[in-house]
């Protein structure tokens, strides 16, 4: 009898024990869920923010890399040509992309509360495409100003030798 009793007592534990643990083990998966979806919020909002930032800054860049390469052209009496047309034209669609990236953000405001994990992935992946986009327009433009102050320098360089080669036939 007292073996009976253990036996029922301990399959009693055992049952409890079973129950505690799935239980547990329910709202372990259930709160690393959450704190998954968390860090994908996080993330999301963090890369909304950084693109923002980038995009935000975009027209600007580009309306000086327009001013400059203007001025260079003009420096070097080819503002008028075919080159700088096209250069132009390649200009105007780039602004109007990176005008379109704006519209494309999500609302600054949003912090995705409401959004399942999937879609998270899946909107974190849409601002990581959108990134590597503005970040190629981004560099592309820093790239043109860049050479324009190459330009600029040879340019400068040119006109040291020109004022130099003046004032060496003057002394004469």
């Amino acid at each position: 009898m007292a073996d009976a009793i253990t036996t029922t007592v301990l399959s009693y534990v055992g049952a409890v024990t079973g129950i505690v643990g799935s239980i547990l083990g329910y709202l372990g998966y259930r709160q690393s869920r959450q704190i998954k979806s968390l860090d994908l919020r996080l993330e999301l909002r963090k890369s909304v923010s950084d693109l923002r930032a980038t995009v935000e800054e975009l027209p600007g860049l580009l309306q000086r890399a327009r001013e400059s390469r203007a001025a260079i052209n003009a420096a070097r009496g080819i503002l008028n040509t075919g080159a700088f047309e096209a250069w132009k034209e390649t200009w105007e669609a780039d602004i109007t992309a990176a005008r379109g990236l704006g519209a494309e953000l999500p609302d600054s405001t949003d912090t995705f509360h409401r959004t399942g994990q999937s879609h998270l992935e899946a909107k974190l992946v849409a601002m990581h495409a959108l990134a590597k986009r503005a970040g190629k327009l981004r560099d592309k433009y820093l790239e043109e100003l860049s050479e324009d102050d190459r330009q600029r320098d040879h340019l400068r360089e040119d006109m040291r030798i020109q004022m130099q080669a003046k004032l060496g036939t003057r002394r004469e």
